[in-house]
């Protein structure tokens, strides 16, 4: 199983899972040719992919979506809530008529299969229609039939709050992608209005690095890898300190040799991350 982000900020957010079986999007919401450009370091192309998953429907998150669709006939699968917030979210009588029959709607904790690929999609706090976080399993090649050897990764991005439910939903992962937003001295002193500031910060905003920090510690086992600081703002964040801060708050929480021994990097705005080979 191979892990990559191909974009994660605020200006689109895009993940790859590709399994030996099967090649997934979480989020496309780069151009179709970023996307395109973006594969072919896997030796993939977008005909090569087999499903979209999305979070919800702000733009950041769907910008490629309709050419995928489109042009390729790649199959997208979110809630009923965001499939039906498309024509309106993208002004585009698409989302309502041709290009229903590829959008599959899903539902919180109910399981399903995109290929040999096991999907569970779970809640997030949002204001979006009905959002999504996407936890995935599969199974490593050679790995034989042994529930032991399956790989899980997920992707949780967008999301103001966090509780045990989506806690245990990031339990005994091998990878993650999870937000890590903003510095709350940076946005509070920042040149944003105070509307959207207050939107940012409460339980229908963004994590900041403090709460992704606490999040981390509280799901982290030895089975973790790897985890992606995700969906940076540039207005309101840097890699360095939300490095800086989520070590810190693992330290803090588990001291500093297991803080020390976990891999952590930003996913880069504009381009893919390191690769994460499961």
């Amino acid at each position: 199983m191979i892990f990559v982000s191909l974009a994660s900020g605020s200006s689109g957010n895009c993940t790859l899972l590709h399994t030996e079986h099967e090649n997934i999007l979480i989020d496309c919401g780069i151009s179709a040719k970023r996307i395109a450009d973006s594969l072919r370091a896997f030796d993939l192309d977008i005909g090569d992919l087999d499903a979209v998953l999305l979070t919800h429907e702000h733009s950041d998150h769907i910008k490629g979506l309709k050419r995928l669709m489109s042009a390729y006939s790649i199959p997208v699968y979110a809630s009923e809530g965001t499939l039906e917030a498309l024509p309106y979210a993208t002004r585009d009588e698409y989302f309502r008529f041709a290009g229903t029959s590829l959008m599959y709607p899903v539902s919180a904790d109910r399981e399903f299969y995109i290929g040999s690929t096991l999907i569970c999609p779970f809640h997030i706090y949002h204001d979006a229609a009905a959002p999504l976080g996407y936890r995935a399993e599969a199974m490593s090649p050679g790995d034989g039939q042994s529930s032991a050897a399956r790989r899980a990764v997920c992707v949780t991005t967008d999301t103001g709050y966090y509780d045990d439910y989506i806690r245990d939903h990031l339990l005994y992962l091998d990878a993650a992608l999870i937000e890590s937003n903003h510095d709350r001295g940076m946005l509070a002193g920042g040149r944003y209005p105070v509307s959207l500031k207050r939107r940012i910060m409460s339980r229908q905003g963004h994590l900041c690095n403090n709460q992704t920090g606490k999040l981390i510690a509280e799901v982290l086992s030895p089975r973790l890898k790897h985890v992606f600081l995700g969906h940076l703002s540039k207005e309101n964040n840097t890699p360095k300190l939300a490095l800086d801060t989520v070590k810190m708050e693992l330290s803090e929480a588990l001291g500093a040799e297991r803080a020390e021994s976990l891999s952590v990097s930003v996913a880069p705005q504009d381009g893919p991350s390191m690769v994460i080979s499961l």
